[in-house]
């Protein structure tokens, strides 16, 4: 059985837009890739780890109808996970109380343009991007509770009520 990772972009040579995935070639990449891989640091790894995170949020903030709801707290969280700090030590660090802190990432508060601006310090990431996602989120949030409600507002109807 031929296994094949679809690469619209066809990037691999063969101008397809296929990678087999059980060619030799392939396994010898993927030898190289681990043996790498191994040498890096602790410090590089969750490096690595967080740049995967930051683009898993640029990726969620562009689909424009996402199949689950991902928050912010649930990113904010494999952030913290990654850097293996405890949330205290994180709160004492950004000089926020503790439990403000545990709300936001337990998504019982509104990050606020503040801690914003620190954890896009701390990870190197646009802090607009965090106040996006929450922004996202809670459209979305809105549109699914009450979807019929806002469609009853259109520009036909003030085209017409202005005589256009």
């Amino acid at each position: 059985m031929n296994e094949e990772i679809i690469n619209a972009g066809g990037i691999n040579g063969r101008e397809d837009g296929k990678v087999d995935t059980t060619s030799e070639e392939f396994k010898i990449l993927q030898q190289v890739i681990i043996a790498e891989s191994k040498k890096r640091t602790p410090a590089q790894r969750k490096r690595i780890e967080l740049v995967s995170l930051r683009l898993q949020m640029e990726t969620y903030l562009k689909k424009s109808n996402p199949k689950e709801i991902l928050t912010l707290g649930y990113f904010l969280k494999k952030m913290v996970e990654v850097l293996g700090i405890k949330h205290k030590q994180l709160a004492q660090y950004i000089d926020y109380q503790e439990s403000n802190l545990s709300a936001v990432l337990n998504d019982n508060r509104k990050i606020n343009t503040d801690l914003a601006l620190k954890f896009g310090e701390i990870f190197n990431m646009n802090p607009a991007l965090y106040l996006h996602i929450q922004s996202k989120n809670e459209v979305l949030k809105m549109q699914q509770e009450n979807k019929e409600a806002y469609r009853k507002y259109r520009l036909e109807d003030l085209l017409e009520m202005a005589g256009s």
